[in-house]
């Protein structure tokens, strides 16, 4: 009976640290739900894609709003247009995205798309292209643009989603259902609990990375290359954002909705809005190439970063997860291979040739 001990410590071991390894790495699972609330100094922010000068600051709520937010800033010097958190790591799935944003009382209404959330999917050959999905500020109004591809080409539609209300705390609700080769996607668009807008068929490239979740503050107009004939005339953009929360759904989940949100009622529509026909854009390649130190199209690097080393940085959660389970693993061996020491000095005890060795000494 003794002899079984260090069989049953073998098995121990090695249970022991391959469920704790697989404990570990848990997370893994459930790496589509993640969430910042910018309470926590400990907390570690995600990924910053900065083009230029813009900063990302954690500090007091404006608004009225209490706790901390983070400050979003663009400044108008010529080369600043960038200045987002990145969120990868989400599978092709169904998702709800949740987040508040905070125009100031003094945000200044352009006709030129401010982006403040946007799903960009990386391709596959590194070109330039248009964010799958992406929540812009429009003059004085919200609107949401959908792209997706055919034969090459990419069509858009936007979705008027009502005025923007500067000064007013905004909790948007977007549940996704990214569509796939032969199978419709969805969206839809709740804010401050009302549905405001939706979206049913293709919305994505169906290449590449899976879309994964930018916010900030993103001007296109602002680019270098595209001269400074629109900056003219424009303040620094400047907006707060605050509750990012992203949970995998089963596909067709709606948001809750109710009458009125935080601080004041919605616009919503009518109905949900419904996306208009398609509108060819032009093929990928007809986009002007980025400089080297941006990122191309939505953006995929910061300044000085190149592709490859976002992706790379993009991906070390992952990483650090399969670090977990190999030195779980490998723990698990190194402490059987013990037990298996231990059985076999105790069998050789019990052994002919070991009591003989007793004997003589």
């Amino acid at each position: 009976m003794p002899a079984a001990r260090p069989t049953r410590l073998l098995a121990a071991c090695t249970s022991t640290l391959l469920v704790a390894g697989l404990a570990a790495a848990s997370p893994a699972a459930a790496a589509d739900s993640v969430s910042y609330d910018f309470e926590s100094p400990s907390q570690k922010l995600p990924f910053m894609a900065i083009n230029g000068f813009g900063r990302v600051l954690v500090g007091p709520a404006p608004g009225g709003k209490a706790g901390q937010a983070a400050r979003v800033n663009i400044p108008n010097d010529g080369r600043s247009f960038k200045s987002e958190l990145v969120i990868k790591g989400l599978d092709a799935g169904s998702h709800r995205f949740g987040f508040a944003n905070y125009l100031p009382a003094d945000w200044q209404e352009r006709d030129l798309d401010t982006i403040v959330a946007q799903w960009f999917s990386t391709q596959d050959d590194g070109g330039g292209i248009k964010p799958v999905v992406a929540l812009s500020v429009h003059g004085g109004n919200w609107q949401l643009k959908v792209h997706w591809m055919t034969g090459g080409e990419i069509h858009e539609a936007v979705i008027p989603l009502g005025a923007a209300r500067p000064g007013h705390w905004n909790r948007w609700a977007f549940d996704i259902a990214w569509s796939a080769p032969g199978r419709p996607g969805s969206i839809t668009i709740a804010r401050d609990g009302v549905t405001v807008g939706s979206h049913q068929g293709a919305n994505n490239y169906h290449r590449g990375d899976p879309p994964h979740f930018r916010i900030g503050a993103y001007r296109p107009s602002w680019r270098p290359e595209k001269g400074p004939a629109k900056r003219a005339g424009a303040s620094e953009a400047v907006l707060f954002i605050d509750d990012i929360v992203i949970s995998s759904t089963t596909a067709g989940s709606r948001p809750e909705v109710r009458a009125t949100g935080p601080g004041g009622a919605a616009s919503p529509s009518p109905s949900p809005t419904l996306s208009p026909g398609p509108t060819p854009t032009g093929s990928p390649a007809s986009s002007p190439p980025a400089p080297a130190v941006d990122a191309p199209g939505g953006g995929d690097a910061a300044p000085g970063e190149t592709a490859h080393e976002a992706r790379t940085g993009a991906t070390a959660h992952g990483s650090g997860r399969t670090a977990v389970i190999g030195s779980a693993v490998g723990g698990a061996a190194i402490l059987a291979g013990g037990a298996l020491v231990l059985l076999r000095r105790r069998n050789a005890k019990g052994s002919p040739r070991g009591a003989h060795h007793r004997a003589r000494t």
